[in-house]
């Protein structure tokens, strides 16, 4: 059976509502996208908690951009309920971890100013399509990667911004989401 219709059925079990059962849905395709050994092996990123937070950011961030330039209110609600699970998830990730319960809000601020950070760097570049400017963008970002990985980063992420404009609303709200292949440079 697929994820979308189980976690349905087992939502409804709970009493819980489709409309809050898609927004988790979304995050687990965003989080098991971020999670693709490619971007540990191929694209320099670090298999650390660092590393990746800084991938599901970045993939949090080609969501929100996707859903931040939809014409329809019902795609910013969408973005806003996949972003307050995200801080929640990283709220509980640096607890699991055993960060202390005084420090987890100050080092959660950190992350999210990072995700902010991407907004903001990475918005432009991706809008305009200026590979140059992303690349600088991405290499002021994640100082540890090489230019050959930094390369590949910037064509992924322009792929990953094309595979998710051409999602309907109307698949993101049935929480099917299109992703590149991050082994394929094409």
């Amino acid at each position: 059976m697929p994820i979308a219709p189980l976690s349905r059925l087992l939502a409804g079990l709970r009493g819980s509502s489709a409309n809050q059962v898609v927004p988790q849905e979304i995050y687990g395709r965003v989080m098991a996208q971020a999670r693709n050994s490619a971007f540990y092996t191929r694209y320099g990123f670090e298999d650390t908690v660092t590393g990746r937070f800084d991938m599901l950011a970045l993939h949090m961030f080609l969501l929100s951009h996707r859903l931040a330039n939809a014409d329809d209110p019902v795609s910013a609600e969408l973005g806003q309920q996949v972003f307050d699970i995200f801080t929640a998830d990283t709220d509980r990730a640096l607890r699991e971890i055993g960060i202390g319960d005084t420090s987890v809000p100050k080092r959660k601020k950190a992350m999210i100013r990072g995700f902010y950070g991407q907004i903001s760097e990475f918005a432009e570049p991706l809008s305009s399509r200026d590979a140059k400017a992303m690349k600088s963008a991405i290499a002021n970002r994640f100082t540890t990667l090489q230019a050959g990985e930094v390369e590949r980063l910037t064509g992924y992420m322009f792929r990953a911004a094309d595979c998710l404009a051409a999602t309907s609303p109307a698949e993101i709200g049935e929480a099917r989401l299109s992703w590149p292949d991050p082994e394929s440079e094409e």
